[in-house]
């Protein structure tokens, strides 16, 4: 009997995904990933926009096609949202929402379309997952209690959850990664004993000694003290994703985000002072809800004063159940597609000048791929895909000199 998963949405997802595996490989299945002929799916969704759970949809039709006879089981996000949509299809044997990935396998035998409520009290643990990368992903925390306007996901996941830190210490020290990755929902709010502890918790994966580097944060859990504790760490990769959303405090106050811009910037200036290669990347969304051409153009501007290494630009995208869904002055398709390709052009500029900023210094390459076996493929400590013209051992870390811009990323030589 052959099992696949398949992922959609962020890296918390992948880290349950990768969970689920090691379920069904305990339990005697041939496992895959992705649209892979098999017998049963699973297929983790995602609802942070309304074309993420449409292509969750798309995916049980995609799976029809390649095996009219296969079960499916519809977990994650989408799922949780609206269950309906799924449990209406004659192959879907069971839908899950969040909770119950860590008992998946119950699921094949005991079919239930009734989704299992969000324990917003205890993080669940998970099996420990299948190690099937040279970047493993660790999950610290779950849910989310911020309640950005535009945001579903304090509905779907639920409220925030720590993980208990010597678990997590555990899972890093049996996953042999040769590099691992904290991520959560919202990893700035993980706590021990209900006190802020991602501090603790960096200086204590630092001391594994294994590479490591942190997902998506708040920008206001940067202070001095953090940034103090990430420079005395010997392990640590130097990439900072930021999500800013808008530039213009107008438009965070709408999004009921918890920083103004000035804040930002100047948390940004401390970062760079402190790590001057570090790459600083980040999400915008173009078109939110009342955001005029001078809001738009102000964040242009104080974009361009941070200069991020790397910008992921959404439009915004209506969800119903949000906040934002009830605000008025909608911004028309075309004016977002305008406001989009200027950010796109800028973000071009950007990383030609990450790129040009690096050339002919030294950095630490972890391969993770061969290609057409002339080049070992892998990233960079501060996160530039790297281009080596040799083979070198998948998993192995390699000392390389960045030396010219290459296709989407850098050449390297191994020094």
């Amino acid at each position: 009997m052959r099992a696949s998963v398949i992922t959609l949405g962020c890296k918390v997802n992948e880290y349950e995904s990768q969970s689920m595996l090691n379920q069904l490989k305990q339990a005697g299945y041939d496992i895959s990933e992705g649209l892979e002929v098999a017998d049963i799916y699973i297929v983790n969704t995602c609802a942070v926009t309304n074309i993420a759970e449409r292509k969750s949809r798309q995916m049980l039709a995609k799976i029809k096609k390649l095996n009219p006879q296969a079960k499916i089981i519809v977990c994650g996000c989408a799922s949780q949202n609206n269950p309906t949509q799924f449990s209406t299809n004659n192959q879907v044997i069971a839908v899950v929402g969040n909770q119950g990935k860590e008992n998946i396998f119950n699921y094949i035998s005991n079919q239930n379309k009734v989704l299992t409520p969000i324990d917003n009290t205890n993080f669940t643990e998970m099996t420990q997952p299948i190690n099937t990368r040279t970047r493993q992903y660790i999950k610290i925390q779950d849910g989310c209690n911020y309640f950005c306007t535009y945001c579903l996901i304090p509905y779907v996941r639920g409220r925030s959850r720590s993980r208990n830190l010597n678990c997590i210490l555990h899972e890093i020290e049996v996953s042999n990664a040769s590099e691992i990755v904290l991520t959560g929902i919202n990893m700035s709010d993980y706590r021990i004993n209900g006190e802020l502890a991602l501090k603790k918790l960096i200086k204590a994966v630092d001391s594994l000694n294994v590479r490591f580097r942190i997902s998506s944060i708040e920008c206001n859990v940067i202070d001095d003290e953090m940034i103090e504790i990430l420079k005395n760490c010997k392990n640590f990769c130097p990439h900072f994703h930021l999500s800013l959303q808008s530039a213009c405090n107008r438009t965070l106050k709408r999004m009921n985000r918890r920083y103004t811009i000035e804040q930002f910037i100047e948390i940004t200036k401390k970062l760079r002072e402190a790590f001057p290669l570090a790459s600083i990347s980040t999400d915008i969304i173009v078109g939110f809800k009342g955001e005029t051409d001078e809001e738009f153009e102000e964040t242009l501007e104080n974009i361009k004063k941070i200069q991020f290494s790397f910008m992921h630009i959404f439009p915004y995208s209506e969800r119903s159940g949000t906040a934002a869904n009830s605000l008025n002055s909608t911004v028309d398709s075309k004016t977002k597609k305008l406001r989009e390709d200027k950010l796109k052009k800028l973000n071009l500029q950007f990383k030609h000048k990450f790129f040009e900023a690096n050339c002919g210094t030294k950095h630490k390459v972890l391969i993770e791929e061969i290609v057409d076996e002339k080049y070992s493929l892998g990233y960079t400590d501060n996160y530039i895909y790297t281009y080596i013209p040799n083979i070198y051992p998948i998993g192995s870390i390699q000392t390389v000199e960045l030396t010219d811009e290459y296709k989407d990323g850098m050449l390297g030589i191994v020094k």
